[in-house]
Parts: structure tokens; C-alpha cells; sequence
């Protein structure tokens, strides 16, 4: 080889390894930054939590698989039973340090649920880097470690980290045309998060949109070799194809005639409504229980359609955490601090303001195009739903994301009015713009 062919891979080579150096110093610093603050964050704020409502079942789930009794709870009835009404991806990646370290310990599980979340920001970065170039990514990575709301979810055994690890995993994999990995990814969404099944659907949609039908039947086999042993599962031991049997609980909760009476959620398995009714006895087959709960929230929808409209108005006031929304019962069960969360609220409308911004920059771009409607079906059902902030995570991400897009939208405004500026023959501010960030000269 020629003194100017070495010298041609000498420089390739290096250029290689700043490249990858840069992308460790990329992922690492909003990494880095998300561990310090999430670490403080449970030291001052919640440094004796104990598990309550849904975070004590998935830590009581993964518990009992440790000791054998299978994937097993109490609730809602009053023996240890087979049950299906929490997904259980969470659960048993719980069961792993539970193991481990023993059942009493919870401090195994709350890093566990720490170290998810540092896997949030890291694939936020990977994602936007993708998207926008490396200064959208750090940018994005930081809102992610530093936004209160989702810091609130990051240090208790709530599944919302893992939740959000497998959507960014489902919009990767898109945006790199992989359908085994968006199916795989989804199928793994759909046993994490019990409103994800329409993220199948939407993958498979978007594959056939990339690469054609072929490939969607492909995404859409991988999550189905994901889901459907829990299906066969669900049906030997509990009876019932469903992915799960909350919803039944959940939609009585709020559509039911006696939640309509009282105009709030109603809990079926102890508000003394429900005391004498045929639902007390129906709660020992939980499969049963699930479907007639379901019927009765539907027959309460027929009587009063408009009520739909009513809890969709309640439940964007609790979304957006507007006065007159009552929040704090749920979120003091979910573990939530509320003097952190009233001291830090502005910090939300900021969030919500800037991140707002940024999305509306980007909105003809068809790579974000999988996000803004994963997150919108999720969206979508938690106003029918439920919605407290803790539920609202989705949304926080991609608002995180938006606010990346938002400083990296402004940079480029700045460079393009310096390269207005720049006399003819000199290297304009696209130019030096690519040549300071390879992810950006990339996207381009």
C-alpha cells in the first residue's frame, strides 16, 4: 500500500474512533446525569417508600413466583389464586433480584426500576440521534433525567420505566425497517403495559408502509410468538383468552352505574356499593368477573352516552394537572411525594410549553411520525380511562423528545442566519454545523 492509501485508512480510522468516542460521551452524559439525579431523588425524597396499590402487586407477583406459588396473587379475591389481572413481563424481571436478595428486600427492586430508566434515556438519545443529530440527543436525554414526572415513576416497582424502554425500543427498530425486532419489541410492550395492543398493530402498519405487506406479517407473527403463550397460559389457569383481567375492573370503575352515581372512579372490590350485589361472589372466578364487569360498564354507557364526555373533561383536567383536577389520592398511592410534586409543577408547563414547540417543528417529518401516534393511542385511552400523571408517561417522553427537537430547530436557525453573513467561498454554517456533529451530517 502507498504512503497516501495508509495515510487515506490512517485518517478513516481515527475519524471512526472519534465517532464512536463521541457516541459513548453522547449516551454516557444524560446517563450519567439521570443516575445522580434519580439516586439524590430517592435519598431525600423518598428514602422510606413502601409499596402500595399497584406497586405492591407487581413486587407481590414477582415475590411469589420466587417461592413457587406461580404467577399468583390474592386480590381480588381472598385466597392466593392464578391470576391474570396484572401483565407480567414486570413482575418477573422483579422476580430477579427478589431471588437474589431475598422477598422482604425492596431496595433490590428499586434499583432494578433505576437502572430501566437509565435504559429510557439511553434509547431516547439513540432514538433522537437518529432523528436529529447528537445536540437534539443530549438535549433530550437530559429533559428525560431531569423531568419530575417521569423521575417520580424511576426509584418504586412501577412498570412505567420498562414500559417506556419498550416503546423506544418498538420505534427504533421502525425507524431501522426491523419487523422481527418491532414485533418482538411490541409483543414485549403488549405484556408490559395492558392499553399497549394496539402498539401491534400500529408497528405492523408502519413496517407495511417501509417495506411492504410481507414483512408487516412478519412484525406481526414475532408478537404474536411473544404474547401468546401468555394467552394459552391465561386460559388453562384462569379462564380466559384476555391479556388481562383489569379491564373489566377498570372500566366499571368509571363508566359503571354506581361510579356514574357518585361521578368518580368507584373501586368495584371494596366501595360498599357493590356490597350484596352478585359481583361479591363473582369476584372468586376472576375471568367471570372481569367479563361481567365489563358488561355492566357498557350497559351503564348505553344509559348515559354522554358521561363519556363528562370523564373525558375530568380526566384532561387530571392529565394536564389543571386546578380543580384531584389528583392527589392516586398519586400518593402511586408513590409519589406531593410536596416535591407541587414544588416542581411549573417545571411541567415548561416541559409541556417547550416540548409543544419542538414537536411542531417537526411534524411533516415522517420518522417522528410512529412516535406521534404510538403515544397518541396511549393518550387516547387514558382519557377514556384513567389518567393520572403517572400514567401520562408516554406523553412526558415524547414532550422530552420535543424539547430536543425544539434546541436543535433553534441551533440550525442560528447557523443559517451566520451563514448569511459568511462572505462567498467560505465554509457556510451547514458546513461547520456537519462538520462539529457526524450524527447531524448523517441524518442530512
Amino acid at each position: 500500500m502507498n504512503g497516501a492509501g495508509a495515510a487515506v485508512d490512517e485518517d478513516s480510522t481515527r475519524s471512526g474512533d472519534r465517532r464512536v468516542g463521541q457516541s459513548w460521551y453522547v449516551i454516557g452524559g444524560p446517563v450519567l446525569l439521570a443516575a445522580a439525579v434519580r439516586i439524590l431523588y430517592w435519598v431525600t425524597v423518598t428514602p422510606n417508600w413502601r409499596p402500595d396499590s399497584d406497586a405492591d402487586q407487581y413486587l407481590r407477583l414477582a415475590r411469589n413466583l420466587v417461592a413457587g406459588e406461580g404467577y399468583a396473587l390474592v386480590f381480588p379475591e381472598l385466597e392466593m389464586h392464578a391470576t391474570a389481572f396484572r401483565p407480567p413481563l414486570y413482575p418477573f424481571v422483579l422476580a430477579g433480584p427478589s431471588w437474589l436478595f431475598g422477598p422482604d428486600a425492596i431496595w433490590p427492586a428499586r434499583v432494578t426500576s433505576l437502572l430501566l430508566s437509565l435504559g429510557v434515556v439511553a434509547l431516547t438519545v439513540v432514538f433522537v440521534r437518529r432523528i436529529a443529530g447528537n445536540l437534539a440527543a443530549v438535549v433530550a436525554g437530559c429533559a428525560v433525567a431531569l423531568m419530575p414526572s417521569l423521575l417520580a415513576n424511576d426509584t418504586i416497582t412501577l412498570s412505567e420505566p420498562l414500559g417506556l424502554l419498550l416503546i423506544l425500543a418498538v420505534l427504533i427498530a421502525l425507524d431501522s425497517r426491523r419487523p422481527i425486532w418491532a414485533g418482538l419489541a411490541a409483543g414485549a410492550l403488549v405484556l408490559t403495559r395492558p392499553n399497549a395492543y394496539l402498539v401491534v398493530l400500529i408497528a405492523a402498519a408502519f413496517i407495511w408502509r417501509y417495506v411492504g405487506w410481507k414483512k408487516a406479517l412478519m412484525c406481526l407473527a414475532c408478537a404474536a410468538v411473544v404474547v401468546a403463550p401468555w394467552l394459552v397460559r391465561n386460559k388453562v389457569q384462569v379462564g380466559t383468552w384476555s391479556l388481562t383481567t383489569s379491564q373489566g375492573f377498570t372500566l366499571a370503575a368509571i363508566y359503571a352505574p354506581q361510579a356514574q352515581e357518585q361521578a368518580t372512579f368507584v373501586d368495584p372490590v371494596f366501595d360498599e356499593s357493590y356490597d350484596g350485589s352478585d359481583f361479591r361472589v363473582l369476584q372468586f372466578d376472576e375471568a367471570q368477573w372481569s367479563s361481567e364487569l365489563t358488561a355492566h360498564a357498557l350497559s351503564g354507557v348505553r344509559e348515559d352516552p354522554g358521561y363519556v364526555f363528562n370523564v373525558i373533561s375530568s380526566n384532561v383536567r387530571a392529565f394536564l394537572e389543571l386546578s380543580g383536577s384531584n389528583n392527589d389520592f392516586a398519586e400518593r398511592i402511586d408513590g409519589r411525594n406531593l410536596d416535591f410534586r407541587d414544588a416542581t409543577l411549573p417545571l411541567f408547563y415548561a416541559f409541556l410549553l417547550a416540548g409543544m414547540t419542538g414537536i411542531g417543528t417537526r411534524l411533516s417529518d415522517r420518522r417522528m411520525w410512529p412516535a406521534y401516534v404510538v403515544v397518541g393511542q396511549f393518550v387516547l385511552l387514558s382519557l377514556l380511562t384513567v389518567s393520572p400523571p403517572r400514567l401520562r408517561a408516554p406523553f412526558d417522553l415524547l414532550l422530552c423528545i420535543g424539547v430536543g427537537l425544539l434546541v436543535q430547530a433553534l441551533d440550525d436557525l442560528r447557523r443559517r442566519r451566520a451563514a448569511s453573513l459568511v462572505p462567498s467561498g467560505e465554509p457556510d454554517g451547514q458546513d461547520q454545523l456537519d462538520a462539529s456533529d457526524p450524527g447531524r451530517a448523517a441524518v442530512r
